[in-house]
């Protein structure tokens, strides 16, 4: 089995390449610096794990397009991403490219080990969730809580009158103070006075702001 490591951090590539001899001590494993280092290498081999250092900050080479045309090439071919950056930062990134999972560099041994082991056994076009991965979902999970409690209770705080001009406005977004006053038979001065009691109970600060806010509540 061939093994590719990209790493630019040269402690880490190393450690990498020896975690992964541990694994699959009859594997070969080179390791490169960038993904531009790695391509003669790779041009000329049936590679079957990469290991790849996903950074948009330390060197100015597309690793999304670099990782989707070996993947689109290469049927048999599993990506790992190894990175510091945030899930949530290069989700989008990592399912373009079709990576199989994704290890953020605090992962613990255990973790690293049972991922690699998880991905090489699964079919090439499935996104493993890694200890990682699953981690943040549960982050994601934890905020869109505290979000719905906060918003539900802010949303109590309204009168009926105040839920209705919040409708009314978030449906509308682009009429004026003056149309929405006309839609909901009242005046002027009483839909201002209105959304300055609704945009201090949500703590917000404009019909765009009201909009999120209803969008958000109205999903939940």
């Amino acid at each position: 089995m061939n093994i590719v490591v990209i790493e630019d951090h040269h402690l880490l590539k190393k450690a990498s390449a020896d975690l992964l001899a541990k694994m699959y001590p009859e594997a070969h494993i080179e390791s490169f610096t960038y993904p531009s280092k790695a391509t003669a290498y790779i041009q000329n081999r049936e590679i079957h794990l990469m290991l790849v250092d996903f950074d948009y900050n330390s060197i100015n080479e597309d690793i999304v397009s670099f990782v989707a045309e070996l993947k689109q090439n290469r049927k048999d071919l599993k990506c790992i991403a190894y990175t510091n950056h945030k899930l949530k930062v290069i989700l989008k990134d990592l399912l373009k490219a079709k990576f199989n999972s994704y290890l953020n560099k605090d992962a613990k041994i255990e973790d690293i080990v049972s991922t690699i082991d998880a991905v090489m056994n699964q079919d090439s076009d499935v996104f493993y969730e890694s200890p990682s991965y699953l981690k943040y979902k549960q982050t994601v999970e934890e905020e869109k809580q505290k979000f719905f409690i906060s918003d539900f209770e802010k949303q109590k705080s309204l009168t009926k009158t105040e839920l209705k001009v919040t409708k009314a406005t978030s449906e509308n977004s682009s009429d004026s103070n003056e149309q929405l006053a006309s839609k909901l038979g009242i005046t002027l001065n009483t839909l201002k006075k209105h959304l300055s009691n609704i945009y201090r109970k949500l703590d917000i600060k404009s019909k765009d702001g009201l909009k999120h806010f209803h969008d958000r509540v109205k999903e939940n």
